[in-house]
């Protein structure tokens, strides 16, 4: 899709061009027609020049070749033909698509979903790849930290050394009257100590980075959603459904558009409309089957039940899972003290069965889950001064993992989002605000010169 209007575009660039041609024949006449440059007190540039008719002869513009004004005057008019603001011109096909086309009334206030809807698309996938560049650099440093007879333990430590000592030789040499050279040098020295010295302390920090990948892996809140694992995974799915709804708003989405090559001009719209549609709908049935298949294998949805009755099941557990992620976060501040020291985080003397009990009475587990079922999670009588994992457990289990299932929503989620963009370009083609555009038309008519208009150099006449 496009929203660039070629005809109009090209019409504004020959008379632009036109203009400038005749601007630069009088700027080139002006320049040869003088015999000395400006003066200027002062300075060296005020001595007269004197300049020979062979020179002024060459300085002359011809009718074949366009002068240095002319040459100068047509750069920047291509310029602002563009899309350099300024003008009101049509931004350059590269640049983010805006509505400028006229479509009719009542498709305006789609036209402004749209934008806004691409606004938050952009954010929120500065948001995610940020977080999962977080999961995976925490995730990686921690296992190679930890990892202390392996190759790739070893090398993970050449890299941080080298990583490490490079950046602080490199702010140490700043201001500090150094050439450029002298800092790269000083640079590079550190690099190669820290990768030098990296078999030296392979032994350094493994039980401690250790016990910090156990509590974030195994007694952690992020051990309700699979571990750093299934975080990194449902977040590069995020990454790429985020992706494909961007793609569809620019209209450069992968898709098949052999019907619409063959079909006729005049049909090319409706032809156009009609594989969004379809796209739309294959999207929107991927999204009722992920949900369908989740509810039922995740959230205990019957199978016959309603998509109603389903949804209604996944709004409950999903609200039994984040109370347990609550009750599991309180018990992470009071973990971040013993990991950080060094500590396990389920040392004995971090929490024993009297604890753990005061912890569920005073958790609500009895209002969320029953008297009765709170009562089976409790420790008893010969276990009160016997050490208790801290970690939260609910009726059915363990609570590890509980939290995956919500993260698989993404992908219905993420179906539901592309078929609905798809939905809404399909209106606003019908009104008015997009055009139907076939990979590679757009660019060859933008790149294509006006047969009125004087052939700059370099281009073809």
């Amino acid at each position: 899709m496009t929203r660039h209007d070629t005809a109009a575009k090209r019409k504004r660039r020959s008379d632009k061009t036109k203009e400038a041609s005749t601007m630069g024949d009088g700027q080139g006449a002006e320049d040869a027609g003088s015999d000395e440059a400006p003066s200027a007190s002062g300075s060296a540039a005020s001595t007269p020049i004197a300049v020979s008719p062979r020179r002024l002869e060459k300085a002359k513009p011809s009718t074949g070749q366009p002068s240095t004004g002319q040459k100068a005057a047509r750069q920047i008019v291509a310029a602002m033909d563009d899309g350099v603001a300024g003008d009101g011109d049509e931004p350059d096909a590269d640049e983010p698509e805006t509505h400028h086309l006229a479509g009719a009334d009542w498709a305006r206030p789609l036209a402004k979903l749209d934008e806004m809807w691409t606004w938050f698309e952009t954010r929120m996938m500065f948001v995610t790849l940020i977080a999962l560049i977080c999961v995976l650099c925490v995730w990686i440093g921690l296992r190679g930290m930890q990892d202390r007879n392996s190759i790739a333990g070893t090398y993970f430590r050449v890299l941080f050394g080298m990583g490490a000592l490079g950046s602080v030789a490199r702010f140490a040499t700043n201001n500090r009257g150094l050439s450029e050279k002298q800092r790269t040098f000083a640079t590079l020295g550190a690099m190669a100590v820290g990768a030098f010295f990296a078999k030296s302390w392979t032994h350094v920090g493994n039980d401690y980075f250790q016990g910090v990948l156990d509590w974030l892996q195994q007694g952690s809140s992020i051990a309700l959603f699979g571990g750093l694992r299934g975080i990194s995974t449902r977040l590069t799915m995020l990454v790429a459904l985020i992706g494909g709804s961007l793609a569809c708003a620019s209209g450069t989405h992968i898709n098949v558009d052999v019907i619409v090559r063959f079909a006729p001009k005049p049909m090319r719209k409706l032809a156009h409309v009609i594989a969004m549609v379809g796209a739309s709908l294959v999207c929107l049935s991927a999204s009722y089957g992920f949900f369908d298949f989740i509810a039922i294998s995740g959230f205990h949805a019957a199978p016959e039940a309603s998509l109603a009755t389903k949804v209604a099941a996944v709004g409950e557990e999903l609200g039994g899972d984040f109370f347990v992620l609550r009750k599991q976060l309180s018990l992470d501040v009071g973990a971040v003290s013993y990991v950080v020291s060094g500590k396990r985080w389920n040392s004995d003397e971090r929490m024993n069965g009297r604890q753990w009990n005061e912890f569920v009475d005073t958790g609500g587990f009895a209002e969320r889950y029953g008297a009765e079922k709170t009562a089976g999670i409790k420790a008893t009588a010969a276990e009160l001064e016997l050490p208790r994992r801290p970690f939260v457990i609910v009726p059915d289990g363990s609570a590890a993992g509980s939290l995956l299932e919500g993260l698989n929503l993404v992908f219905p989620m993420g179906f539901l989002m592309l078929g609905l963009r798809l939905l809404l370009r399909v209106a606003l083609v019908f009104g008015g605000f997009l055009e139907p555009h076939l990979e590679g038309e757009g660019s060859g008519d933008d790149e294509e010169g006006d047969p009125d208009a004087t052939p700059v150099d370099g281009e073809a006449a």
